[in-house]
């Protein structure tokens, strides 16, 4: 009891944390969308794997417009698909594996400090969470750059986010977007972690 009514403070403290706070929500958005990126697909009228060539030119192989009703974020130089498609099934996959990956580290890590204090788990909760939205990220970045390099986590033509920045750099002088998509939703979902371990550790361990 004594101990619960120390934590409340802390609790409370989190949420008025402007670094804690921008953190959360943009974590909980980039979650959402991972989530439910079937449903906005459908939404969008797309797929991961659809070919739309009218969109492309047969002369250079680049698109022939930008962003538009029918493909909100643009289609892919070649084939047409659609990147908004492809992009959020990408963060689907990449965010549910490293958050899958960083609960298993920071479970065993639990295990392991409460088998050497002999099961008194006291102060431990607020560092855990902050090493797990650190090891978020860490493993984001590198499921990305092994998918980048080439190595084949997901069957084709599934995407992965790797696979979306590698196929895209050759495009960059004609066609940035294609590159900067993913690019930058990959900075923003790196960064909204930080933020929220940032809020976490400021509370919990300095």
């Amino acid at each position: 009891m004594e101990q619960a009514e120390r934590e409340a403070p802390v609790r409370r403290g989190l949420w008025r944390s402007k670094t804690f706070v921008t953190g959360f929500a943009a974590v909980a958005v980039l979650g959402l969308v991972a989530v439910l990126a079937p449903v906005l697909t459908a939404a969008a009228g797309q797929d991961v794997v659809g070919f739309d060539i009218a969109q492309i030119d047969p002369m250079t192989g680049l698109p022939v417009g930008g962003f538009s009703g029918e493909h909100w974020l643009g289609v892919e130089p070649l084939t047409g698909r659609d990147v908004f498609a492809r992009v959020v099934h990408s963060l689907r996959f990449s965010l549910g594996l490293a958050l899958a990956a960083a609960v298993v580290v920071v479970l065993v890590g639990l295990l392991a400090a409460l088998a050497v204090r002999r099961g008194n788990g006291r102060g431990l909760l607020g560092p855990a969470l902050m090493y797990g939205a650190l090891l978020v990220p860490l493993i984001l970045l590198v499921e990305v750059w092994l998918t980048y390099r080439g190595t084949v986590l997901r069957s084709p033509p599934a995407p992965s986010w790797g696979g979306m920045l590698a196929d895209a750099a050759p495009f960059f002088p004609g066609y940035p977007a294609y590159l900067l998509v993913p690019g930058l939703l990959l900075a923003v979902t790196v960064l909204s972690f930080l933020l929220l371990a940032e809020g976490l550790r400021r509370r919990y361990v300095a």
